[in-house]
């Protein structure tokens, strides 16, 4: 695989102005800034690095910032294939003709039919030159009039995938496995009566949704009596909880944090189902991350419920943070753990 950071930097010292997307599989600690340039991302931790390295970063869940002319946009292609067709769109419906989007990616990861079909889209030229190894960069232009939109799932619509008891589960493309309930969180409900010696939904508890996705956790555990905060790291995941959890006439504060860093209140419960990817590949940091901010935010005599994929070594890697990490039950697919009595 190319180092795509070395790439993009290189492209942006080459040109005078333009737009960088970033999405999760890029380290923005390589990327350099430049005068005239932006960068726009989904991800608050991304946000904030980006800032820190000297970056003028707009947050949204990929939405043109209305102040910005460019015709220049620079993409490392992303995982969800609706997020790349919404981006794709996106330059269609911003860029002037003549104007350049540049898409950087694996063969294995779709880069091909992203170049022929954002060429449809785009309706002007495109070139292709191979990197090395799988790697490829693609050149798309602008034509006097575009063509049929992609596919990008109704980015924007939020929707039910879902009835939880008598409540809806929205969601939408961005967030990850937006179009069904993810199997360890459902394992981890299930398991939670047992886990806690009590029956669900959870009563007037200060309740935590640490990585919350689309609000699932919370509105199969919690009632409206219960005192919650919902946090994610991507800007799609905050939206489609808030839809959730608003419908259900739940009060929540619904917010973007880093695994949450930037919260300091402490919580009966915790909920968490860790990420363990990163863009294309796997990073265990994440867990570490989870596993420390939910041991600095948990009550003296609260619980922390996570669940994980069977190969994540969670109980090695939170004994750093709590006295007690009980395995619950091991299906062979996923693991459903309690963390009591948090280190100081």
């Amino acid at each position: 695989m190319a180092n795509f950071e070395s790439l993009i930097n290189q492209e942006v010292q080459a040109s005078p102005n333009g737009l960088l997307i970033v999405d999760e599989n890029l380290n923005p600690k390589s990327l350099q800034a430049a005068s005239g340039w932006q960068a726009l991302t989904n991800r608050f931790d991304q946000q904030q690095a980006l800032c820190a390295q000297g970056w003028q970063c707009r947050l949204s869940d990929f939405e043109w910032p209305t102040d910005l002319t460019t015709d220049f946009i620079l993409f490392r292609i992303s995982k969800e294939k609706a997020v790349v067709n919404h981006l794709i769109n996106l330059a269609a419906e911003q860029l002037k003709p003549g104007a350049r989007l540049i898409l950087l990616g694996d063969k294995s990861e779709g880069i091909k039919s992203y170049a022929k079909n954002g060429q449809k889209c785009l309706n002007g030229d495109r070139s292709e030159v191979k990197l090395g190894g799988d790697s490829w960069r693609v050149e798309l232009t602008v034509g006097q009039a575009t063509g049929t939109p992609l596919d990008d799932q109704d980015y924007h619509q939020v929707r039910e995938v879902i009835k939880v008891s008598e409540y809806s589960l929205l969601s939408k493309p961005g967030v990850y496995g937006w179009k069904k309930i993810d199997q360890g969180s459902q394992q981890l409900i299930e398991r939670l009566p047992y886990i806690l010696n009590r029956p669900l939904p959870i009563g007037a508890d200060r309740v935590l949704d640490l990585g919350c996705g689309s609000g699932y956790l919370t509105l199969a555990s919690c009632s409206q009596a219960s005192f919650i905060t919902a946090t994610d790291n991507n800007a799609a995941a905050i939206k489609a909880t808030q839809a959730t959890l608003a419908a259900a006439n739940f009060q929540a504060e619904v917010c973007l944090t880093n695994a949450g860093e930037e919260l300091a209140s402490e919580y009966d419960l915790i909920l968490c189902n860790p990420p363990f990817h990163s863009g294309f590949g796997i990073d265990y940091d994440l867990t570490d991350r989870f596993s420390r901010n939910a041991a600095r935010l948990l009550a003296a005599e609260g619980k922390a419920c996570f669940v994980v994929n069977q190969h994540v070594p969670l109980k090695r890697i939170a004994s750093s943070y709590f006295e007690s990490v009980e395995l619950d039950q091991d299906t062979g697919h996923f693991c459903t753990y309690l963390l009591t009595k948090p280190k100081r």
